[in-house]
């Protein structure tokens, strides 16, 4: 788990400008989720997230409990469900797709808590809902390109050389790694 975290975090901290003053990122929630399993995922991504807020100041430790929720509990939610509902397709193809959709959703989420800050204290805090949603989803829409091509080949890789050290009880991971 410790060594998960830590390429997960140098991941994270690669950090794209988005409008609005935010940023984009990698996550990782996909990549934790199919090597330990959903919840040594959220605890492997609440690590990462609370030690970027504390010594890096990533995230800030107001925005603690948002981002905990947006990428450990969000993004491995969304990673474990369509991993769990993929049925018959390839892993590789499942593996994307759930990369994509859990960047997606958590930015998707984020842009929301935005805009509801924003409406709450307009001018003090958030960003107003039309720069925020089209702003983070559409960004992020890319970014989860990139997450999916990455977590794909990454567990492409682990299955091909080490498919012993993933955790998911996921059958379809047995017969690919034989």
């Amino acid at each position: 788990m410790a060594v998960l975290a830590a390429g997960i975090f140098v991941a994270q901290m690669l950090n794209f400008p988005i409008a609005g003053g935010t940023t984009g990122h990698l996550i990782g929630a996909t990549i934790a989720t199919l090597i330990v399993g959903p919840w040594a995922a959220i605890i492997v991504m609440s690590v990462i997230i609370i030690v970027q807020g504390l010594m890096f100041g990533d995230g800030g430790i107001l925005a603690l409990g948002l981002n905990l929720t947006n990428m450990a509990i969000v993004g491995v939610a969304v990673s474990w469900i369509v991993i769990k509902g993929a049925g018959r397709f390839k892993m590789e193809i499942s593996t994307f797709v759930a990369a994509w959709l859990a960047v997606l959703a958590a930015a998707t989420i984020c842009a929301i808590e935005l805009a509801i800050s924003y409406a709450a204290a307009p001018d003090a805090y958030g960003i107003i809902w039309s720069i925020s949603i089209p702003t983070m989803v559409g960004l992020h829409a890319m970014i989860g390109l990139g997450e999916g091509i990455i977590t794909s080949s990454v567990m492409a890789y682990v299955l091909r050389v080490s498919p012993e050290i993933v955790q998911t009880s996921h059958r379809r991971v047995e017969a690919i790694a034989q």
